[in-house]
């Protein structure tokens, strides 16, 4: 008989399925050794316990609430909450210790589903709901040694002062990912302040409304490398916001990436263009507020960016182009997904200047078509020796919106004699055409060098009705380098930049 595999091989194993609930659920009930292995990194995440499904988050609840300290216990019967173990013997472990990634919607979602409309201890159900989750909380806060992750995003009216519960300043000491809310009272900001100063991502929702709370949590902090603004008019109005402003350029030196997202920008350009260090720029707005932006860019340098995403209401792409000039050649994606067109000339410039002369280091692009023979296409591969992924969109005829299919056989030849070695994705969006039998041709290449390659068709909404026909002959030679492993292929309805 062969012995186990010992507890360090297995976690190992395991940690590959950390985000898979559903294995790691069905781990925890093959032995002891598994169980031992697997629960701490299924109950890791609250998020995994959300998405267990309806039938098993009412288990995975009643285990919770065993877990709670007999005072906890007391204080739910006396207002007379019973919630029955799902078993007799009392808990393995302490499921709630193993906690490191905490969301507070996650354990509201799981309290509603688990207990649903059933009245609780009387009348009183949201009131005793509360009485739940304050004692989970409670748990949550005393007995995790450390909290990597913690989301309050979603109470914009925060209930629970959970930095200010017993063992918060050691939980919350090691805190390294946030996600809130700038609704959020600024005393919970300040304790925050007080107590997590390592913080390397902030994610703030519904911002930005001026919080001198919040800014002073960012001012704080030793070592923040990632922020990200979404915002929302009709919550947020269009108020400037000084403070934060403030925040942000006191962690000009540490910050590497950015993200705006959402329907108005009140942050000023300026404090963006001190971010000297910046390596990943996300913009994506619904109004025009790309263009704001890159306007007030016009003169400053990002000499580290590699990763330039801008979706939504796409700026002019001469104004991309002009951001582009003034990096230091590291780029390494560019990704474009938003609604504009460009114009032809713009676009050629683009592919034969602005892509081969800036972008050396190029490994995902996304740009426009312009010739029938795609010669400005193979100036990208040419100039770009590690380009692994491509995403191309057709234009209308002279810019009219008037839609032309774009024949996609040359294109797989192209890829098939030009492309860089680690070229391996490809997404076309617009309108197109190509055969099965150059697909097959192009397929039978990468086959025979024992290369995998992925192929997304996109039927994008925002296309003009673009349609690219996959006939039955395509599905045929499709399904058949699919089943010998050689491709990926998905259909998708919206475009974007880069791939899964």
């Amino acid at each position: 008989m062969t012995s186990p595999l010992p507890a360090d091989c297995l976690r190992e194993i395991f940690e590959i399925f950390q985000d898979d609930m559903f294995t790691l659920h069905s781990c925890i009930l093959v032995n002891r050794l598994w169980c031992e292995v697997a629960a701490p990194l299924f109950w890791r995440k609250t998020v995994n316990l959300r998405l267990a499904g309806d039938q098993t988050i009412g288990s995975l609840f009643r285990t919770w609430i065993s877990c709670l300290p007999e005072g906890s216990k007391r204080t739910l019967s006396d207002h007379g909450i019973i919630i029955t173990s799902p078993t007799t013997h009392p808990p393995l472990f302490d499921y709630p210790g193993f906690c490191r990634s905490l969301s507070y919607g996650d354990v509201l979602t799981i309290i509603n589903t688990a207990i649903g409309q059933r009245q609780i201890g009387g009348s009183r159900n949201l009131y005793n709901k509360h009485l739940i989750k304050q004692e989970l909380f409670k748990v949550f806060v005393s007995h995790c040694p450390t909290i990597d992750f913690l989301d309050i995003s979603e109470s914009t009216q925060f209930d629970l002062p959970l930095p200010y519960f017993p063992g918060a300043e050691i939980c919350f000491s090691k805190l390294r990912k946030l996600h809130c809310n700038s609704s959020t009272p600024p005393w919970m900001f300040y304790r925050m302040a007080q107590i997590c100063r390592n913080l390397e991502t902030l994610v703030c929702m519904h911002t930005p409304i001026d919080n001198d709370g919040l800014a002073t949590l960012i001012e704080v902090q030793c070592n923040l490398q990632r922020l990200e603004f979404h915002t929302r008019t009709e919550i947020c109005g269009q108020k400037p916001c000084p403070s934060i402003e403030r925040a942000l350029r006191s962690c000009t030196d540490s910050l590497v990436h950015l993200s705006l997202r959402g329907d108005y920008m009140n942050i000023p350009a300026a404090a963006i263009s001190e971010f000297d260090n910046l390596k990943i720029l996300d913009l994506h707005f619904s109004g025009n507020i790309n263009k704001e932006i890159l306007e007030n860019l016009e003169f400053n340098a990002f000499p580290q960016l590699e990763v330039l995403r801008m979706g939504g209401n796409l700026a002019p792409l001469e104004m991309i182009q002009r951001l582009i000039r003034r990096t230091g050649g590291n780029l390494k994606v560019v990704s474009l997904y938003g609604w504009d067109i460009p114009k032809e000339e713009i676009v050629r410039k683009f592919n034969n200047d602005i892509i081969p002369k800036f972008c050396p280091k190029l490994q995902c692009l996304t740009t426009w078509c312009t010739e029938k023979n795609f010669k400005d296409i193979e100036s990208i591969l040419c100039a770009c020796p590690h380009l692994e992924a491509l995403s191309l969109r057709s234009l209308p005829i002279d810019g009219y919106g008037i839609w032309s299919q774009v024949d996609g056989d040359p294109l797989f030849q192209l890829l098939a004699n030009k492309a860089p070695e680690n070229f391996s994705k490809l997404r076309i969006g617009g309108e197109w055409s190509f055969g099965p039998q150059a697909l097959a041709t192009f397929l039978s290449i990468r086959k025979i060098k024992e290369k995998s390659f992925t192929l997304c068709v996109c039927d994008c909404y925002d296309e003009a009705d673009a349609l690219i026909e996959v006939t039955p002959k395509h599905d045929e030679v499709i399904n058949n380098y699919r089943e010998c492993g050689i491709l990926k292929y998905k259909y998708e309805f919206e475009f974007i930049g880069e791939f899964d």
